[in-house]
């Protein structure tokens, strides 16, 4: 095991290519929690679509030209959205709906009350959670962790497969 970790940060100082930013991470847990996640009951679910509001940095960045990425066969579409929209509007559009930390405090406010029901929101705090967020990615010294809201989950339409709530940690505990 010792061998292997040795190989591997030699790799990382040779190649360093192979590390992988902040935002990069995030966008493959946002794809994973996409894929592991049902977002209605039909048969032939449309494409899932992500709404960010920055798509030249950050997570959306790194989504938005990746057309190869599927999923139920279909390809992901990757939405840019604005500060000025409505929840209404964003709720018709939007499975998933990813909010950075800078923007938490000036959206998340107005949302409280009127989040659908239908859309998975994915901040980058813990106070994103205690504020009725229902995922966050947190970033913990160099690693990112996936943070869900159990009993937000719960009250949602969508459902979390077991395999995408076996890596997560949970909040509250």
């Amino acid at each position: 095991m010792r061998l292997v970790s040795c190989i591997l940060l030699a790799l990382l100082v040779v190649f360093p290519a192979f590390a992988k930013s902040p935002d990069q991470v995030k966008s493959a847990f946002l794809y994973q929690i996409a894929k592991f996640t049902k977002f209605n009951g039909q048969v032939n679910p449309p494409p899932i679509s992500f709404c960010f509001y920055d798509l030249d940095k950050g997570p959306g960045a790194f989504l938005k030209d990746r057309n190869e990425l599927q999923i139920n066969k279909k390809p992901i579409n990757v939405i840019l959205v604005k500060k000025t929209q409505q929840i209404s509007e964003l709720s018709q559009v939007c499975d998933i709906t990813y909010i950075d930390e800078t923007l938490e405090n000036d959206i998340l406010p107005l949302w409280t009350d009127t989040i659908s029901l239908d859309t998975l929101t994915i901040g980058e705090s813990i106070s994103f959670l205690e504020n009725g967020g229902i995922a966050s990615l947190v970033q913990e010294g160099n690693k990112i962790r996936l943070y869900i809201n159990k009993q937000h989950v719960l009250q949602h339409n969508f459902k979390v497969q077991s395999r995408l709530l076996a890596m997560a940690k949970f909040y509250p505990n």
